[in-house]
């Protein structure tokens, strides 16, 4: 219905790499073994580098509605907010996010690139597909000069269990981040807008 307000930017095809490069080489995301512990390894910049501050793999503040999330530092050091606490993780050392905690993570060496893995609990069938699409999008955006399209965002949000995390008290606000998912992001954003949970550019299952 409204499909022409849409914004669509160049898709790249990124289904049949692992890893897939990002922010022009900078970044990086690679998928593990289904058999691994651990989901994905993700590589970021130093956080000197001034295009490292809104890389494709740096999340906004959210949450997973019924997953916990493990992270295990290989490289650098990582710092992570979990439900506004602050803490510093160096090679070698784990931290797990529990399932509703308000989180965020980023290199924090501004001179050291970093190396993450991570894994969710539990391991959903559509994990991977949720990060392929996700940060294909973003970096495919960052390419063509537009901005990302909040409905397409939370659409992905929907389907992946992620929820952004809004301003105000939590008992307004979890609600009102779950309403947006499905109003903004199922309704507007599928059902009038057009935009698709996947992509075959970004993912097909016999390419991974």
């Amino acid at each position: 219905m409204l499909r022409f307000l849409a914004k669509k930017p160049p898709r790249t095809i990124t289904a049949p790499l692992n890893p897939i490069p990002f922010d022009n080489g900078l970044s990086s995301i690679e998928f593990k073994s289904p058999t691994d512990r651990y989901l994905v390894i993700n590589r970021w910049p130093p956080a000197s580098n001034t295009k490292s501050r809104n890389i494709a793999l740096r999340p906004p503040l959210h949450w997973h509605r019924q997953q916990s999330e493990t992270f295990h530092v290989l490289q650098g050091s990582a710092e992570f907010i979990c439900d506004g606490v602050k803490s510093i993780k160096s090679a070698g050392e784990s931290i797990t996010i529990p399932a509703r905690a308000i989180h965020t993570f980023c290199n924090a060496s501004s001179t050291e690139g970093m190396v993450v893995e991570f894994g969710l609990n539990p391991r959903g069938q559509e994990d991977e597909a949720f990060f392929r699409n996700v940060q294909s999008y973003r970096d495919d955006c960052r390419k063509a000069g537009v901005s990302r399209s909040l409905p397409q965002v939370l659409l992905f949000n929907y389907v992946g269990g992620v929820v952004l995390a809004l301003p105000g008290p939590l008992i307004i606000a979890r609600p009102l981040g779950v309403l947006l998912n499905f109003f903004g992001g199922l309704v507007l954003g599928k059902y009038l807008l057009g935009y698709k949970e996947c992509y075959s550019e970004y993912y097909k299952p016999e390419a991974t």
